[in-house]
């Protein structure tokens, strides 16, 4: 996962008051959304590519660890979680003698799969032992007896146990392979010892969460990385939209020892940072959108582009959001270009904590309405109504004229950091008193049942 800190800073840029052309992004607007169902083995913290095989042992079901060299990608799985360099572990009370296991393997030449268990003593590793699988099992289930060294002679109170399609050392491989483990237990001599929570694999539940279309998210990340599912999505869909039905929600979490930001990459992997996955045929001149963002503890939310011509990168635009708003904000960042050429494709990247900085769990980012445009004043009226203003720029007054029959409508005045300043009721002919404003430009924003707009104004 690559850092925002590999772009500028992008700066704002006020421009005409028209609108111009503007591009969507595919599914920039967040409504579609599908499911995200994983099978996994109970009771195991599963990484990579892993999955349920009916080829068994005995039994209806083992597990099955593919190695896929075209991506990388190994299976895993374990008892817990790895902190630090510390494979978590499961309450175990006997001293067994061997682990054991059935299993069918077919490896590429130089690639081993590997069992490791560690016992431990309050903490204290009491109990060791490791096995290396490789070649093939030539289409049968081999029958695995490994001996347990043991430092001291005493029971312990916990066991850590890893199963790998690859050496748990090393994240190169030399092909494509699989292992199917099944009957996996410990042993004395010829008698079992307290089984391991769905040791023989039998055991499988489903884990379902939304889905986000035609993004990448820090939630496919996890699971990709190590199989984590948290029971609350790191990104989510809301109903809360500033147009449409829906709109995205990322939120900063704790998981484990680290925060771990909400964030969306236009892409198949965050690995893909430096990689085109857009594909558009113009210089366009902003990233704008619409975003509410409520930080914990001063934490920074990041919006970025990267533009790019035959797979080079040579534009580009980072913003940090500080500002909490619980209203939807206008953002327009200006992209910069390193020359004059038209881009063939793009990623945009978006996170609501800075990816190398978090600050605390909680911080929250909804964004809606996402796209390039030629116009960081794009307006999008809701119901085409038209709105009267004059003048602008202006100095004293602001006179806002709004349509017949526009009832139950509010005006607020904002910052382009998305601060708040004024705000009152709208009347068929509004008067507003700007003479407290310092120069510059601001936003205008009127909401209600028959209109929905946003405005630039500027203040003299």
């Amino acid at each position: 996962m690559k850092p925002f800190a590999t772009l500028t800073l992008g700066l704002l840029t006020l421009v005409g008051l028209n609108a111009q052309a503007q591009k969507n992004l595919e599914n920039g607007d967040f409504e579609s959304w599908g499911e995200h169902v994983t099978k996994v083995a109970a009771d195991w913290t599963v990484s990579g590519a892993v999955s349920q095989s009916t080829d068994v042992h005995e039994g209806s079901s083992a597990i099955r660890l593919t190695n896929t060299k075209s991506t990388g990608e190994r299976g895993m799985i374990a008892t817990g979680p790895f902190v630090g360099n510390r494979l978590g572990g499961i309450p175990y009370d006997e001293q067994p003698l061997s682990i054991r296991f059935r299993c069918k393997y077919d490896l590429a030449l130089g690639d081993q799969a590997q069992v490791a268990v560690i016992f431990s003593l309050k903490g204290n590793t009491v109990a060791y032992s490791s096995t290396m699988i490789e070649g093939s099992s030539k289409d049968t289930f081999g029958h695995f007896s490994v001996p347990i060294t043991w430092s001291l002679s005493t029971n312990p109170d916990s066991v850590a146990i890893a199963l790998s399609s690859l050496d748990l050392q090393t994240n190169t491989m030399n092909g494509d392979g699989y292992v199917i483990f099944d009957d996996f237990h410990f042993a004395t001599i010829s008698t079992r010892n307290k089984a391991v929570p769905n040791g023989n694999f039998e055991s499988w539940v489903e884990h379902k969460r939304p889905d986000l279309m035609n993004w990448y998210t820090s939630d496919d990340y996890l699971y990709n990385l190590a199989g984590v599912e948290l029971s609350t999505p790191l990104v989510k869909q809301t109903a809360a939209g500033r147009s449409g039905t829906k709109a995205i929600e990322l939120v900063s979490q704790q998981v484990g020892n680290d925060i771990i930001p909400g964030m969306i990459i236009s892409g198949n992997e965050f690995s893909d940072f430096d990689k085109p996955a857009i594909a558009i045929d113009k210089q366009w001149k902003y990233l704008e959108g619409y975003y509410q963002y409520e930080p914990v503890n001063g934490d920074t939310a990041m919006i970025g582009a990267i533009m790019f011509k035959n797979g080079v990168p040579y534009g580009y635009t980072e913003q940090a959001i500080t500002q909490s708003t619980s209203t939807f904000t206008y953002f327009a960042f200006k992209i910069d270009y390193a020359a004059q050429l038209t881009p063939d494709s793009a990623i945009v990247l978006i996170s609501s904590s800075n990816p190398e900085n978090p600050h605390a769990a909680g911080s929250k980012l909804v964004l809606d309405d996402l796209r390039f445009s030629d116009n960081n004043s794009s307006v999008i009226d809701l119901t085409k109504t038209a709105l009267n203003m004059y003048p602008n720029p202006c100095s004293e007054y602001l006179t806002l004229v709004t349509p017949s029959g526009v009832r139950k409508a509010t005006w607020s005045i904002v910052s382009m950091t998305g601060t708040e300043i004024l705000s009152g009721t709208v009347n068929r002919e509004t008067k507003v008193d700007v003479s407290g404003l310092s120069t510059g430009a601001y936003m205008l924003r009127l909401s209600g049942d028959q209109i929905n707009t946003t405005k630039i104004v500027v203040k003299e």
